[in-house]
């Protein structure tokens, strides 16, 4: 996916923007409006008008999972809780059915409780590991989020776009618009 984020002085250029990408008929994916963070009067009061079908999601700055790591973070480890906690149980059964350690019969647990009990652990280990493992993030996108926070807490409008990885990005149609700043960004 080709993602790229445009910083605008307000909300009209981000609504005029998006209707001369639908006019060139660009495949947008998606589409989120982010309100800054210091928000102005002016940005209040102006409304996109229901009637026409623009398909701009506005949204929170930290309600978006590209702009705000820790719902990025928690996305991940749902991700990987969904397959590291059976793999783990999976693996913590097969290693106390292979070893026969006496491990949890040494400390007063019953005999035939010892393999359940090894895949429990083994259990309790995948979640671990896919709360771990989910928490690194890309220095590259930190400091792109950096540099988005700082433009939406001086009160510019942030327009997401994201597009189909084989359609590059209408730079021509970018570049005319209103645009103080435009950043591409890597999700991978």
């Amino acid at each position: 996916m080709s993602t790229c984020v445009i910083v605008l002085k307000g909300k009209l250029p981000a609504r005029e923007l998006v209707l001369k990408l639908k006019e060139a008929q660009t495949p947008i994916l998606n589409c989120d409006l982010i309100e800054p963070l210091k928000n102005e009067k002016e940005s209040k009061n102006l409304n996109l008008e229901p009637s026409e079908e623009i398909f701009i999601n506005e949204a929170n700055f930290n309600s978006i999972k590209l702009l705000n790591p820790t719902l990025a973070r928690k996305d991940r480890q749902k991700t990987l809780a969904i397959w590291l906690v059976p793999f783990g149980f999976i693996a913590g059964l097969s290693f106390s059915q292979m070893t026969e350690l006496k491990t949890f019969s040494d400390m007063g647990f019953p005999n035939q409780f010892e393999k359940l009990l090894g895949g429990l652990v083994g259990m309790i280990s995948g979640w671990l590991g896919s709360f771990f493992s989910a928490g690194g993030i890309n220095q590259d996108i930190d400091d792109d989020l950096r540099a988005l926070r700082k433009k939406s807490e001086q009160g510019f409008w942030l327009l997401i776009l994201e597009l189909p990885i084989e359609i590059e990005l209408p730079w021509k149609t970018l570049k005319e618009a209103d645009s103080l700043e435009i950043i591409t960004i890597d999700k991978e």
